[in-house]
């Protein structure tokens, strides 16, 4: 399967990582982003799995952060080792022909040809792009624009459209043929969206305890009161876990996001309570080490 492929050291920038993924997930799906710690099922040959993607992928970003070159133990590099896995993943994709594109982050600069092994020299010759923390949001933008010519979202082959065809002609067949015989009773007209008052997508310009606003976007699914979903956080969606509706009142649901201060990365976790008010959803978002922040979302047109 084509796509892109995230290589980067965890000791250097893991958390630069997480939020490159989700913002990828979102642009191009999470089928055509391969992220380690994602997507390599517990068991399963580690070697194997990087290999299998590589040899299909678009493009490799290879991540920098600022102790990228350096890393080690025992005063040797980890580069310096030939089955370092990101010296592999690199290597392996210069000698494929595949794009590499360095991504610096956390002010991190690009390395001298003489500091890399000579394996990895060519990476040099590849232009850099810079992801800044302050301006996260345009730089991933540019990115993305970036590689949409090389990760394009495959269209529905004419074999599914016509399949899709022939199903709707049966369909609209059988609905002529059927007459029903009374009315139907009003609860069972009722759709899922009717029953389920949380489903669908909001909207909502939160403002968040240190002063930053973003407009944020729910998009809830609700199944025999399990909540499903994405709930964006700094504009990022970012999956729903834990979700639960109570009635046709309340909702509660976490989500989890990573955040990077130099070379610390920690995990955040977001917890939401809201409760259905007419035609918004009145939410109390409470985040690590934050003061509970209030807001409302309203539903988001068609």
């Amino acid at each position: 399967m084509s796509g892109i492929f995230i290589s980067y050291r965890r000791d250097d920038s893991r958390g630069f990582a997480g939020r490159l993924a989700d913002a990828l997930d979102a642009a191009f799906g999470a089928d055509k982003v391969f992220r380690d710690i994602d997507d390599i099922r517990p068991g399963e040959d580690f070697v194997a799995a990087i290999n299998e993607r590589l040899a299909s992928v678009d493009v490799l970003l290879a991540l920098i952060g600022p102790e990228w070159l350096e890393v080690g133990q025992d005063g040797r590099r980890r580069l310096d080792d030939p089955t370092d896995f990101v010296r592999i993943e690199i290597e392996r994709a210069l000698a494929a022909g595949k794009p590499v594109w360095p991504l610096l982050l956390g002010g991190a600069i690009m390395p001298a040809e003489a500091e890399l092994p000579e394996a990895l020299r060519p990476l040099v010759r590849h232009q850099a792009m810079t992801l800044s923390d302050a301006g996260w949001k345009d730089d991933v933008a540019r990115l993305v624009a970036a590689l949409r010519p090389l990760v394009a979202v495959e269209p529905r082959s004419r074999r599914g459209w016509w399949a899709a065809a022939v199903l709707l002609c049966l369909l609209v067949g059988a609905a002529l043929l059927w007459r029903p015989q009374a009315p139907l009773p009003v609860a069972s007209q009722q759709t899922s969206q009717a029953a389920s008052p949380f489903a669908g997508s909001w909207t909502a310009r939160l403002r968040y305890d240190w002063g930053a606003e973003h407009d944020e976007r729910f998009e809830l699914q609700v199944e025999a009161g399990t909540l499903h979903g994405t709930a964006s956080f700094l504009r990022l969606p970012r999956t729903i876990e834990s979700g639960a509706v109570s009635g046709n009142e309340r909702i509660e649901f976490t989500t989890h996001s990573e955040s990077t201060d130099g070379s610390t990365t920690r995990t955040l976790t977001h917890r939401y309570r809201g409760r259905l008010n007419g035609e918004t959803i009145r939410f109390v978002l409470e985040s690590s080490g934050s003061p509970p922040v209030e807001f409302e979302a309203r539903r988001a047109g068609p």
